[in-house]
Parts: C-alpha cells; structure tokens; sequence
C-alpha cells in the first residue's frame, strides 16, 4: 500500500446520480452491482445504498459473504456459480440465484432443501448463456417442490431475438422481477420492471460514439484518487527553470499514460513522464513538496482519459490505496 495515495469517495455524487437515474429511467426495481468489493470501492459503500436499492447483485460467494456483515436483509442476486458445495452458502445468507440451466435447477432439487431458496431462470434464445427452451420452464412448473420460489427472469435479448424470448417465458411472463435492461441501453425494454446498474451510479457517463451527438455529463464522478508530491527537482537550462513533481504513484499503482494532466492547488498541470514507482509533472514555483495531487476527480473525471471500461480500470487504481469515507476507512 501507497501511504501517500488515498481515494476519497464522495457519498452525495452517489445520492445526485441515483436520484437522476431514477428520474430519466423509470422502473419498479432498482438493481446495483456491487461486484468484487463493490468494483473496489469497499463493501462498506452499500450502507449508503439500503435506501435507494431495491436489489444488490454480485458474481461470487465472498461478495455475498462480504454484504452480509453490513446487512441482515438487504436482497442480495447472486449470478455467479452454483454448486451442492456453495449452494448452502447461499441459502443462509438469503441470496436469489440465477440459475441458468436446467441441470444446475435439478442440482438443487436433489438436495433436498429444507429452506425457503428463491430464484431466477436467466433466459437466452441463443443456448450459450442462459434457458432455451420453454419445456424446462414448464418442467419446473410441474415439480412439487414448496421451498423453490421462482421469482422472475433475468436476459440480455437482441431484438432480433425477442420473439424467441416472449415464447419461451410464456408459462412465466407474469413474474414479479423482469430484468431485461442494463447500464448499456437503459431504454425500456418490453416487459421490463427492474434495471441492472453499474457505473452510472459510481459517476461514469456513457460513452457517446455517434456522429455530432451531444455529449451531455449528467453524472458525476464519486470517487477521487489523490497522492503527495514527495519532491521538486528543478532543471535550469539556458537561464529557464524548470520545476518537476514528483509522486510516488506509477505503472505499478496503477497510473496510465492516458492520464495527461492532475490537479495541483486547483490547477492542471501536464503529466511528463511516468515510470514503474512514479510519476513526474510539470509544475511551476508555487509547488513544493507534501502538495496534495489530485490524479482523477469529478472535475478531472477518469472518463475523460480511459472512455472505455472507466470503471474496471479505477479498480486497479485502487489496489494501491486505501479508500476513505466519511466515518471509515477500508484497505485491502
């Protein structure tokens, strides 16, 4: 860990954006990613969501594990694998599986479960990544099995494909929970009562790549990476000055060449040079050592640099440093 690098992360960007997604993109249901460690942002970030989520959904069984030391109750959908090992797991930290084939729903029959387990069938008209046929659907219509609640449908459809869909969850249509739109299109889809977000929430804007189309900024980045210059070094050539920052936060930590300038005393300055421990910048007189740096931030949004998977690349910024809230601190 960087002891002169943090992330602070600023809990009413994440109120603002929710609020704003709410109003733009209507739904019953609410759905957050909060995929390993909350895309490292800490698990401790989901106290804030209680109140604004109506589900958490994560991939892995230390994600669920993780939630539960914050929350008794809050819905956890858990989309990750399902084995008679983990199974138990799960049913005792009141996760909603998505199951996904009918092999794995015939799994858990066969175990038996005493205990209440409610879940999803994920639905692909293709058969590579979900339910295809509406006989398994009807299959599990016809089991006898109090303690398997299905509670809704989960899909990622093409259009092409939605005929398809419609007729292979028929017998089930009228499912309380219909997650059929996501981050990427957040334009209701047929059907559709709940949304899966990720990084709109966390203040990452969708990337515009249509042709004069405006690139409006409406949510705002709730997180902000800041490091310590720990020297200046300054060049005199031909009676010219010139004054370099040092930070010890490089390609090891996580810096990227795409990141051209900080913010140094509420000015930008240019990024020079960036090697495995460090990063030096261009600064003038004004700077001196033990300023803080601010290497992304919502008015030097990460966006702006890394458009694409913004949100995977700040989890590899973070793995070098703590991340601080208001009342917590929460490390690796």
């Amino acid at each position: 860990m960087n002891d002169s690098s943090y992330v602070k992360i600023d809990v009413n960007c994440i109120y603002e954006n929710i609020k704003y997604i709410k109003k733009e993109y209507p739904f019953l249901y609410y759905i957050m990613d909060v995929s390993n460690e909350a895309f490292s942002h800490g698990m401790y970030l989901t106290l804030y969501l209680e109140d604004q989520i109506d589900y958490l959904y994560v991939h892995n069984l230390e994600d669920v594990i993780q939630i539960r030391k914050y929350h008794a109750s809050i819905p956890i959908i858990y989309n990750g694998v399902i084995t008679s090992d983990n199974v138990f797991d799960l049913i005792i930290n009141n996760a909603t599986l998505v199951i996904h084939d009918a092999d794995t729903l015939k799994m858990i029959k066969e175990l038996d479960i005493k205990d209440d387990l409610d879940f999803l069938f994920y639905v692909d008209p293709t058969g590579f990544t979900g339910i295809s046929k509406k006989q398994d659907i009807l299959d599990f219509l016809e089991w006898n099995t109090k303690h398997l609640h299905l509670v809704g449908v989960m899909a990622q459809i093409e259009e092409k494909d939605y005929d398809d869909f419609k007729y292979i969850i028929r017998p089930i249509a009228d499912s309380p929970l219909m997650i059929l739109n996501y981050e990427k299109d957040k334009r209701k889809i047929q059907g559709s009562n709940a949304i899966l977000l990720d990084e709109s929430i966390y203040g990452i804007n969708p990337v515009v790549k249509k042709l004069f189309a405006k690139n409006d900024k409406k949510m705002r980045q709730a997180f902000t990476l800041y490091t310590k210059i720990s020297k200046v070094q300054i060049e005199t050539t031909k009676n010219k000055c010139k004054y370099i920052a040092v930070v010890p936060f490089g390609y090891v930590q996580g810096m990227s060449k795409k990141i051209e300038k900080v913010f140094i005393q509420n000015k930008l300055y240019e990024v020079l040079r960036i090697t495995s421990e460090y990063t030096y910048i261009l600064v003038d007189e004004h700077i001196t050592k033990d300023m803080e740096v601010e290497i992304t931030s919502v008015r030097n949004p990460l966006e702006d640099y890394i458009p694409e998977q913004t949100l995977s690349y700040f989890c590899l910024l973070t793995q070098a440093s703590p991340i601080i809230y208001d009342d917590y601190i929460f490390t690796y």
